[in-house]
């Protein structure tokens, strides 16, 4: 029995002349294309002649090259102008933090200090005139001492308590107030955890903002397991740490605690040491695999590695 061949079979595969033509066409260029890279060697000469402009390469050499004679009017068209803030910024950079008398600090001293070069003369002149630092606060009236240099200054400040005009203490008492004071203030120990911004201004070098900033900072982490973790607030000098840190006590490893299997990604970055990325990386998996059954299940997770996992364990929970 023979069978006929469908009407269909016939129009979809066969190939009319032009069309095996094409497709044979189309077949060399491939091959032809993928041989090419072969033939590139043989199709291209071994030497490549190139012409040189030596006049234009004279000039291009005379604009690289500065001047050794050049007034330094003249070298600031080969390089760029510094901008104030830069220059700024880089001096800030370069600060060096140390105890100071602001009656006696040399143009020298407070150059180092991170004080700009007209702000300087402005306190030199100022001194010269008669003008004296009573209190620490005084920078303060300083013109041209920006904000943030002042409240990086104020805890540095060392006065002597001699020679102070009567108008700025009520009278001896008010200055013995004041030693008394400054002994108990370099004692002072603090307990980490349990402590409020009063508490950590006794510190010498701890003012108003680092304290504010540092009881900020803690209540973000949920508390401080180790006394290391304060040298993490934002802005605060290492010098100043390493000065306060033997005075450091930390009686309480309880913090609290977020929990994983509840928070949102809002509340889990909110955290200083979990960012947005891994707030989400948390939720995600916690979405796809449900509940986690304890904090090291974040192993598991590709954006936590162990380094992390150890920063962030303690303040989690899989309650």
């Amino acid at each position: 029995m023979q069978f006929s061949r469908p009407h269909w079979i016939k129009e979809y595969f066969s190939f009319t002349k032009k069309e095996r033509n094409a497709t044979l066409l189309l077949a060399a260029a491939a091959l032809l294309f993928s041989l090419l890279p072969s033939l590139f060697p043989f199709l291209v000469k071994d030497e490549i002649e190139l012409t040189i402009d030596t006049a234009v390469q004279h000039k291009l050499a005379a604009l690289q090259t500065i001047p050794a004679d050049k007034s330094n009017a003249d070298a600031g068209l080969y390089q760029p102008k510094e901008s104030q803030f830069e220059k700024y910024r880089r001096q800030k950079n370069n600060a060096e933090l140390f105890f100071f008398d602001p009656n006696k600090a040399t143009a020298e001293e407070w150059k180092r200090l991170g004080v700009r070069e007209k702000t300087i003369a402005t306190i030199l002149k100022y001194r010269s005139k008669g003008g004296r630092f009573y209190k620490p606060e005084d920078l303060k009236k300083i013109y041209g001492l920006r904000p943030d240099d002042v409240e990086r200054l104020i805890p540095f400040v060392t006065l002597e308590t001699t020679g102070k005009p009567e108008n700025v203490f009520d009278n001896s008492t008010a200055a013995n107030s004041s030693t008394t004071e400054r002994k108990e203030f370099s004692k002072a120990v603090v307990e980490i955890n349990s402590s409020d911004t009063a508490d950590w201004k006794q510190l010498r070098g701890i003012g108003s903002g680092y304290a504010k900033r540092i009881v900020n900072f803690r209540n973000k982490l949920g508390g401080f397991i180790s006394v290391e973790q304060v040298a993490e607030t934002y802005g605060l000098p290492d010098s100043v740490f390493q000065q306060i840190k033997p005075q450091l006590k930390n009686n309480s490893a309880k913090v609290r605690k977020i929990s994983i299997n509840y928070s949102t990604v809002e509340e889990l970055k909110a955290h200083p040491y979990i960012g947005f990325s891994v707030a989400s990386a948390i939720v995600q998996y916690r979405k796809e695999h449900g509940n986690f059954s304890s904090v090291s299940d974040l192993q598991k997770i590709g954006a936590i590695d162990d380094k992390l996992y150890q920063k962030i364990s303690p303040y989690l929970s899989a309650e």
